[in-house]
């Protein structure tokens, strides 16, 4: 009788079913009862296993292939949303020193104003003082701080 070599013990994959210690039992269904055809297929441990025909995949899985190219370090979406904080902070910037520059328009406007109200008071006091061609005054010292002061 000739030996076959023996092998190795088979490690299942995570998540594959084993192979039960005790028989299987359970309910046999015979072939004259079968619904479709049996198929043998690879299992878990190297061993063939039976399933009906129309339980198989009709074609393989075609898998798309995975586009390796190199993503942007910063999300492009959180890059749109920092730049419009970005704008919203120089627009603000922008109209305060807008504002600033039409504050001292307003200062200047309203100090120009008082020039013009005082240049229109000298006017009308020079229209309305009397009109004097010349004027003489005296100013008499006498002894012990008296004064005589005479404006003709």
């Amino acid at each position: 009788m000739e030996h076959l070599p023996t092998t190795p013990a088979v490690q299942p994959l995570p998540g594959w079913p084993t192979v039960p210690a005790a028989p299987v039992t359970g309910d046999v269904q015979l072939y004259s009862e079968q619904s479709g055809t049996v198929v043998y297929v690879p299992g878990p441990e190297g061993r063939m296993v039976a399933v009906l025909r129309e339980h198989l995949p009709t074609a393989p899985a075609i898998y798309q292939p995975r586009d390796l190219t190199p993503q942007p370090l910063i999300d492009p979406r959180a890059q749109r949303i920092a730049a419009g904080g970005v704008l919203a902070g120089g627009v603000g910037f922008g109209a305060s020193q807008l504002l600033i520059g039409a504050g001292q328009v307003v200062s200047a406007f309203a100090g120009l104003g008082s020039v013009v109200m005082w240049a229109a008071i000298a006017v009308v006091a020079s229209r309305l003082a009397p009109a004097r061609t010349a004027v003489h005054v005296t100013n008499t010292a006498r002894w012990f701080g008296r004064t005589t002061t005479h404006i003709r």
